[in-house]
């Protein structure tokens, strides 16, 4: 599979929409603003599964890969975590067994099992290192197996998880963070990648998306924030968005020529992990010390992250990422 370049604009959109996002809700108080940015976490996540699907692949032809796998995304994911973890910690004078459970992305495998959610933005990367960790291994244990029916088997699993889960519990909240009911977002990503030719070829992705959106936008007025079954629906109709919107850009790169403008769209791309870690400690301190309302202070703070990001990505995660292994095959 060639290099899509319009998905690199699709990871800027996801990564700087979440960050605009939070800083008007957890800023001004607005709910809506926070459910929106659940629309572009699950962008990240389908993403993140299209892009995992060709290493997903050579684990699955052969387990030789499985180690190198498992070295490739843990050196991409993790150094920075830690630091952003370690940042968080300092910041909200916290290290406790939260701090613990972060570390080990345990923090969402069951309800209410936090004291204090202090790193709010953790839940995600603890899907991710889930995923990262099972799936590939049920690969390989799974090899004789055709590789799109594995992947239909274990989406089928987590609905049949999420179901148990609605009929015994009512905790909204955790229906949309918990670690293993939100692994099916990136096993989306992944099932699109594994029919991509099929999908390239899909017709009619516009006004599909237009649609689902408005449903979205029309939803937030109505409905029951704290009902699970309501909330099962609000991620069924959010997934169905982030996969409507891959699809729509993995078709426009045939479109439009994005190669021109591709060192803008990849830079907005190589930030938007740490966008997404450090976030939130900007819209702390803005918080904290009154600065919402001085002029001005939105584009302050995209800009303090656009240049913090650049940072850190040119100083510390392109160094890491060189020092990962390659595939053999």
């Amino acid at each position: 599979m060639q290099k899509i370049e319009s998905l690199d604009l699709f990871r800027g959109i996801a990564g700087y929409g979440v960050a605009v996002c939070h800083f008007y809700s957890y800023l001004f108080e607005s709910s809506n603003m926070e459910y929106i940015s659940f629309v572009f976490v699950d962008l990240f996540f389908v993403l993140s599964g299209f892009v995992l699907y060709p290493q997903l692949n050579r684990v699955y032809k052969n387990k030789k890969n499985l180690k190198i796998f498992y070295m490739r995304r843990w050196m991409r994911t993790l150094p920075i975590f830690f630091i952003a973890l370690i940042c968080f910690s300092i910041i909200f004078r916290n290290f406790s067994y939260d701090t613990l459970k972060y570390l080990f992305f345990i923090q969402k495998i069951y309800p209410d099992f936090l004291v204090s959610d202090y790193m709010v933005i953790a839940w995600t990367l603890s899907v991710e290192e889930w995923f990262y960790l099972l799936f590939p291994i049920c690969l390989v244990l799974l090899n004789k197996f055709d590789i799109f029916k594995i992947f239909i088997f274990f989406l089928t699993f987590i609905y049949i998880l999420k179901l148990i889960f609605l009929l015994n519990y009512n905790d909204a909240s955790f229906y949309r963070t918990g670690t293993f009911l939100r692994l099916d977002a990136i096993l989306f990503g992944v099932i699109i990648a594994n029919n991509y030719e099929i999908i390239r070829k899909a017709k009619y992705i516009p006004p599909i998306l237009i649609f689902l959106t408005f449903v979205f936008f029309y939803y937030q007025n109505f409905f029951n924030r704290d009902s699970g079954v309501t909330q099962f629906a609000y991620v069924i109709l959010i997934q169905l968005i982030s996969i409507f919107a891959l699809i729509f850009f993995i078709n426009i790169n045939k479109i439009i020529n994005f190669k021109y403008l591709n060192i803008i769209y990849s830079l907005l791309a190589n930030q938007t992990y740490s966008v997404y870690l450090f976030h939130f400690i900007f819209i702390y301190f803005i918080k904290v010390y009154n600065l919402e309302n001085i002029n001005f202070i939105f584009f302050y703070y995209i800009l303090l992250l656009f240049t913090s990001s650049s940072l850190v990505f040119y100083f510390i995660e392109k160094t890491i990422l060189h020092l990962r292994p390659s595939y053999d095959n």
